[in-house]
């Protein structure tokens, strides 16, 4: 590594690589040089004209997450070991475990199974019963915060960031008020609290139902093109029937109701879930009995239903709140869907290859390579001639990398065999320019490389960008798609 690398945290924690990223932050797998294990790391980054209030109150709720999560005693919570405030940002020092977000299992292998995301959503299901029993709502429940470990498959809910205690004192409220707004990604979070209601239990369940959908059909129920689009869908119940679901299908349609009276009480919810996962067994849902008031059965929502009067003046409201106080730290998934609206124009070169790129950015060459910049946000593109074996030539440029001290702060994020080609590798990092942090993803396949730069804040949206680019190469004459 380089000299300009910054010393452990706390004289303690050494950042080692990106282990993830969401809506309050990067996760950090680090070295606890005291020790000697491996942690994780959360660095919470507040938003650019973050008042000192509002970092205040961030640095309140920061707090409040370590606490709650430090108060629950159950195998599915990921144990906080220290909180901090270095380099001008709250830290939070967690276990490590090596896993994989459920989002990013489902986008690695498809659509999980039946069994599978039965036995998932009970795990989920253990961890919100013990929460909620503690007087904790987790309110952020979604695919990126469902962890599986890679050795025993064993599966944590994590990222505590929005739980809040049943019972809040008056500064707690406050906070919530003057600075939070609604938060969460938008696809996840339950009617109520898109019509700005603080949401509990039931609203967990109900976010438990949308990951479930998501995890055995392989999208998201209510993920629109922009974020006012998944609040409407979600206002309006409005998603396609599963198809995939099977004997997950009652708990699905239970959990997804606009009304929490009426949803699947977490006891029969358990109680499904087990026998989605031993599907011998035959799956009949209970009716509700007198002391929980709701329809008996199932009743799945109807897509495209038009909203009633009552419903329009909710959606109204609802959308006001978030338009108007939505912040920068709750976008969430949002971000990552809105780039589909960035128009790609096709790029020919020749006979060699064809892409396609972002329109409005300025193409520049020198000799064999192709540059395309935008000059306003500091993203840019970059495609070369790169002979030889992928993999071997990436580790070669990051031994140079970093060997000449051309990238200051450097940090590894991955590099390794990438998908798509069977000759693909992939090498992504982070560094700390003259303009602030760079998020920068190489790939080598067929002859070439392609890298896509961003500042390291836009990284969590332009991911998707970076995809669709990367998905429009073809080497030869092959047309582009």
């Amino acid at each position: 590594m380089t000299e300009d690398r910054p010393g452990p945290l706390a004289r303690r924690y050494r950042l080692l690589s990106v282990a993830g990223s969401g809506g309050m932050g990067t996760v950090w797998r680090a070295r606890d040089e005291l020790l000697d294990r491996d942690v994780a790391v959360k660095e919470i980054r507040l938003p650019d004209g973050t008042t000192g209030p509002e970092r205040a109150a961030l640095g309140r709720r920061l707090l409040a997450e370590a606490r709650a999560t430090a108060a629950l005693r159950h195998p599915g919570v990921v144990t906080v070991h220290d909180v901090l405030v270095e380099r001008g940002r709250p830290w939070i020092v967690m276990e490590f475990h090596a896993s994989r977000s459920l989002s990013r299992l489902v986008d690695e292998r498809g659509p999980l199974g039946v069994r599978r995301t039965a036995e998932i959503g009970a795990a989920v299901l253990s961890v919100l019963r013990a929460a909620h029993a503690a007087g904790i709502a987790h309110r952020d429940v979604k695919p990126g915060n469902v962890l599986v470990r890679d050795d025993d498959g064993r599966v944590l809910l994590t990222d505590f960031g929005l739980a809040l205690r049943a019972e809040h004192d008056r500064d707690e409220q406050h906070d919530r008020d003057a600075g939070d707004g609604i938060e969460g990604s938008p696809a996840y979070l339950p009617p109520e609290r898109v019509g700005g209601l603080p949401g509990g239990p039931a609203s967990d369940l109900w976010s438990l139902g949308a990951t479930l959908y998501a995890a055995v059909e392989g999208t998201s129920p209510f993920l629109r093109p922009h974020a006012l689009g998944s609040m409407v869908a979600v206002l309006l119940g409005d998603y396609p029937p599963p198809e995939r679901a099977g004997a997950l299908a009652p708990v699905i349609e239970g959990l997804l109701r606009r009304d929490p009276d009426e949803r699947l009480p977490a006891d029969e919810v358990a109680r499904l879930l087990d026998a989605a996962a031993r599907p011998d067994e035959p799956l009949v849902p209970r009716p509700r009995g007198p002391d929980r008031p709701g329809r008996p059965g199932l009743r799945r929502p109807r897509t495209g239903a038009v909203a009633s009067v009552a419903a329009l003046a909710v959606l109204t409201a609802g959308l006001g709140t978030w338009a108007a106080r939505w912040t920068a730290v709750g976008q969430g998934d949002a971000a990552v869907a809105a780039d589909p609206l960035v128009e790609l124009v096709p790029y020919r070169e020749m006979d060699a290859y064809a892409v396609r790129v972002p329109a409005g950015w300025r193409a520049e060459r020198r000799g064999a390579v192709m540059r395309w910049r935008d000059g306003e946000s500091g993203r840019g593109l970059r495609i070369a001639p790169a002979p030889g074996d992928p993999l071997a030539g990436l580790r070669a440029a990051e031994r140079a990398a970093v060997a000449e001290g051309r990238r200051p702060g450097y940090l590894r994020v991955r590099l390794g065999p990438g998908p798509g080609p069977r000759d693909g590798a992939v090498w992504e990092f982070t560094w700390r320019g003259a303009g602030g942090g760079r998020h920068v993803a190489c790939t080598r396949a067929s002859g070439y490389e392609l890298c896509f730069t961003a500042p390291e804040s836009l990284w969590r949206p332009d991911r998707r960008l970076h995809d669709r680019i990367l998905a429009s190469f073809r080497t030869g004459s092959a047309p582009e798609r």
